[in-house]
């Protein structure tokens, strides 16, 4: 397996990496759309030099006092189109670490370290662009509404071929206001053709709390990164997002 994807792999199973991530060179990136969506953000301080150690020496981890930042998301969007295409409902989660913006621009930017999604033609293109996205048929995300109608509760349940089965549960609330400006997402993965960089846009979200805890195997990868079975330490950034609309630029720098 290229060592470009030892990262991912170490999360995965080599040979799940190996078998679904390749690299066309002749594919330009493509482009994303999504609509009528809900999320889940979350950044919370996480030991540095276990975070580094997975950032390979292209990207700088974020320092954030004597830690780094651990950033776990998930998402369910009623409809998403890759390249112009049908829309279709799809969840995706992601999991990764802050680093220091390679390109100066976003709100934010992270390193990948898993990517799963049940929609198989968004995993595709990520394959292709030589990113190791998991397809995750059953990728669960719900959210629940109390008797306010204004909170409830989230549960998110993930898998994929030699990863780990983790969970995201606990109480959230709806947003009141968008996001001034709205906002802008970086997060890159060191392909074999380059620097794979997803840039999302998001004109009109809005955010309000969230207080979930992150559930997996103590003794998998993810588990050592946290150091045990679960995580609920979000202090960095504990949000539900909801947008009607974003658009996300997928790309490799072969620089």
């Amino acid at each position: 397996m290229n060592k470009q994807f030892a990262i991912v792999a170490a999360l995965m199973s080599a040979s799940a990496a190996s078998s679904l991530a390749w690299a066309d060179p002749d594919m330009p990136g493509f482009t994303v759309d999504f609509s009528q969506c809900t999320e889940f953000a979350g950044v919370g301080p996480i030991d540095f030099a276990r975070a580094s150690a997975l950032v390979p020496a292209a990207f700088s981890t974020l320092p954030v006092g004597a830690t780094a930042g651990l950033v776990v998301r998930a998402t369910g969007c009623a409809g998403v189109s890759v390249n112009g295409g049908h829309a279709v409902p799809t969840n995706i989660s992601q999991i990764g670490v802050e680093i220091v913006p390679p390109d100066g621009t976003g709100d934010i930017n992270n390193y990948t370290l898993v990517y799963l999604s049940n929609n198989s033609e968004l995993v595709e293109q990520f394959n292709k662009a030589g990113v190791p996205a998991l397809f995750d048929p059953d990728l669960t995300y719900q959210f629940t509404y109390d008797s306010t109608g204004k909170a409830g509760y989230l549960y998110v349940e993930a898998d994929g071929p030699g990863l780990p089965g983790y969970f995201i549960a606990g109480n959230e609330t709806d947003p009141t206001a968008p996001y001034p400006g709205g906002f802008r997402a970086n997060w890159w993965y060191a392909g074999k053709e380059g620097k794979v960089k997803q840039a999302s846009v998001f004109p009109d979200i809005a955010f309000g709390t969230s207080s979930v805890t992150f559930f997996t195997s103590k003794t998998s990868v993810l588990g050592k990164l946290i150091g045990g079975n679960s995580y609920s330490n979000f202090t960095f950034l504990p949000l539900r997002g909801v947008y009607s609309s974003a658009h996300m630029v997928v790309s490799t720098s072969h620089k």
